[in-house]
């Protein structure tokens, strides 16, 4: 049995966008394996869930979502908090993508930028305003506003790399 080249690309693709994933939550999660600025680090997996839900559209969001949320688990506290929010995340994207936005560049850092930023302000508000901590609104300015900033500064280079990757290996439809 063979494959057609079609369906050889469509699994080269996807085995590399899973493989990206984990090197991603590898990255994230393992202290001193990627550059933190002055404590802040970026989660660079929210963009790449967003780049790959932007291209692969919402199944592929959710899927891709839900391993990259598990991974990220696994080092992170909380009940399965990243995985739902990654896989809520990934559909949204490829859902305005399929529905209503365009996939390009500007999108990419709206719908990072969007996603970033709710996932920085919920778990502030949850892990320090509700919980009764001192110190909520030094610790917003000074850790999850920048992490929000820095996160962003890797979503061109995730997005352009995803591009590049769906046009070595195109999909049929």
């Amino acid at each position: 049995m063979t494959l057609s080249l079609s369906k050889k690309n469509t699994i080269i693709r996807r085995a590399c966008l899973a493989a990206a994933v984990i090197i991603f939550a590898v990255l994230q999660n393992t202290p001193g394996w990627f550059p933190s600025i002055a404590g802040v680090r970026a989660l660079i997996l929210i963009p790449l869930v967003t780049a790959i839900a932007m291209t692969e559209r919402e199944k592929a969001g959710i899927l891709y979502g839900l391993l990259a949320g598990a991974l990220w688990d696994t080092s992170a506290r909380g009940n399965s908090f990243n995985a739902i929010f990654l896989v809520i995340a990934g559909y949204a994207c490829g859902m305005l993508i399929n529905t209503i936005m365009r996939n390009n560049f500007v999108t990419h850092l709206l719908l990072t930028g969007v996603t970033v930023a709710v996932y920085n302000l919920g778990y502030w508000l949850w892990h320090y305003v509700f919980a009764g901590l001192s110190g909520s609104v030094y610790a917003l300015l000074t850790s999850f506003i920048p992490a929000t900033i820095y996160t962003l500064v890797f979503a061109p280079i995730i997005f352009f790399a995803l591009v590049k990757l769906g046009r070595k290996f195109p999909d049929p439809d």
